[in-house]
């Protein structure tokens, strides 16, 4: 057993990136390092290295919604210290729901990473139709329907 989880623990390390969000996240605003974990290609987590049981599930939204933009604010560039767009990452918050079809994506209200410094902010879109509970899954067949499952 234990084995196994110290190898599992060195797979863990080379995907995972620490960040300082200097102002914490909404509602977690005395948390200021988060770990990014990918989990699978589609699926990052996000938790806090202080307590890890505070952990949000993250995708790439442009992977979800290809034409997803927004601006973003002069004073965020300036709190990350960004220098070119290279630099920039950003994922959103994904709501997890047994029933697939409810599960969402927070569009409004992305996560910007600087990934040369190191360091994020979750911003809220203004003047935008973005939601948060945008679904994450808008592409399904609908021949699947009324079967027994």
């Amino acid at each position: 057993m234990t084995h196994n989880h110290v190898q599992q623990e060195n797979i863990i390390e080379t995907n995972t990136r620490t960040f300082l969000f200097p102002k914490g996240l909404p509602g977690f605003e005395q948390l200021k390092e988060f770990s990014l974990k990918e989990h699978n290609d589609i699926f990052s987590l996000l938790s806090a290295v202080d307590q890890p049981e505070v952990t949000f599930i993250t995708v790439n939204p442009f992977d979800f919604v290809p034409d997803y933009e927004f601006v973003l604010p002069q004073d965020t560039i300036q709190e990350l210290g960004m220098k070119e767009k290279e630099q920039v990452s950003v994922r959103c918050i994904v709501t997890w729901h047994s029933d697939r079809l409810k599960v969402s994506v927070n569009l409004l209200a992305p996560l910007i990473f600087n990934t040369v410094d190191r360091k994020g902010k979750q911003i809220v879109l203004q003047n935008t139709t973005y939601t948060t509970k945008h679904p994450l899954w808008t592409d399904f067949p609908k021949t699947d329907e009324g079967g027994d499952s």
